[in-house]
């Protein structure tokens, strides 16, 4: 079996010099695990610099580790390569921070960010926010990310199984695992607005033991074209709710096969634009009590979110190369 060193995922203080993350972009990029699955896959890392080497990864990603073909993730193509793939792909996984983020670096976080996603995911997420909570995290507030995309019959049947009624969207979604989770009381506010194709925001937000607990639905900043997607649920929370500052610290709660790539979005979104910091952590499905919510990756899972922490690492060095330019 092999075994890769463990890579740091980019990190960066509240209020620091954001300049030092591209350090850690070139390292995770140029880790051996990632060129060990390259050669598995019939390539060969050429020599690059880190725009280059993040440009020839996605390009390679792209043919070889694309199993939505732009569909959501959880239709995407589920494929297992043999015993000694599926094991290198593991290890990967966990030497590239696809695993083994699930406890919070601090105690206390002035905001906790629920990512959205598939309704048993946002039941899931939410009820791992509540249970850190519970375990002792201190936390003035408390967000649920979400869209007004319309969710799936087999979504539907998911919220039968679960129990929870009136999902009709990822916002009512993330919503009714919100109130299960933290156990909330009617809300006091509710706002709609109304908008063409995935143009449209909601904002609904409860009081629960002296802080604020909202659900948001954000637009989408291509609307005619795409749904909203982790980048605009956190712009949106940080425009219209959140409006975080440079001493704040935020933990972004998701599943922990998405980890870098919504980490990396969350820097690029939150750290870069207001200079708060940013934690990331990923709840274990495989650990989940309720067998309804329970499950496993397969191994084409796994290299899709290294495509996409790929893609998000990308985005971010290009954000850091127009603000260094900007400083500059």
């Amino acid at each position: 079996m092999t075994h890769f060193p463990t890579h740091a995922l980019p990190s960066c203080p509240p209020g620091a010099d954001p300049s030092t993350l591209v350090l850690a972009i070139d390292e995770w990029t140029g880790a051996a695990a990632v060129a060990e699955l390259v050669r598995t896959f019939g390539g060969s890392p050429p020599p690059l610099e880190l725009a280059d080497r993040l440009e020839w990864l996605e390009l390679f990603t792209a043919q070889h580790w694309d199993y939505r073909a732009g569909g959501e993730r959880y239709d995407s193509k589920k494929t297992r390569y043999g015993e000694d793939v599926d094991q290198l792909v593991a290890q990967a996984a966990e030497s590239l921070g696809l695993s083994g983020h699930n406890r919070p670096g601090h105690v206390r976080y002035r905001h906790v960010l629920v990512a959205g996603g598939a309704v048993r995911t946002c039941a899931a997420r939410s009820a791992f926010a509540a249970d850190l909570v519970v375990d002792g995290l201190d936390v003035e507030q408390v967000a649920g990310l979400g869209s007004l995309r319309p969710v799936t019959d087999r979504e539907l049947g998911h919220a039968r199984s679960l129990g929870l009624t009136g999902v009709q969207t990822e916002f009512d979604a993330m919503d009714a695992g919100l109130v299960r989770a933290f156990h909330l009381d009617p809300p006091v506010d509710d706002q709609l607005v109304p908008g063409a194709g995935s143009g449209g925001s909601r904002l609904r937000t409860y009081r629960s033991s002296g802080r604020s607990i909202q659900t948001l639905a954000a637009p989408s900043t291509e609307p005619a074209t795409r749904r909203a997607n982790t980048a605009d649920t956190l712009l949106f929370w940080a425009e219209q709710v959140g409006r975080p500052e440079p001493a704040d610290r935020i933990l972004l709660v998701t599943t922990d096969l998405h980890v870098p790539f919504q980490h990396c979005d969350a820097l690029r979104t939150l750290t870069l634009r207001y200079g708060c910091g940013v934690d990331t952590v990923g709840l274990e499905p495989t650990a989940l009590a309720d067998p309804l919510m329970r499950h496993a990756y397969e191994p084409s899972d796994v290299l899709q979110e290294l495509r996409s922490a790929i893609r998000s690492m990308r985005a971010l060095h290009t954000a850091l190369l127009a603000l260094r330019t900007t400083v500059g």
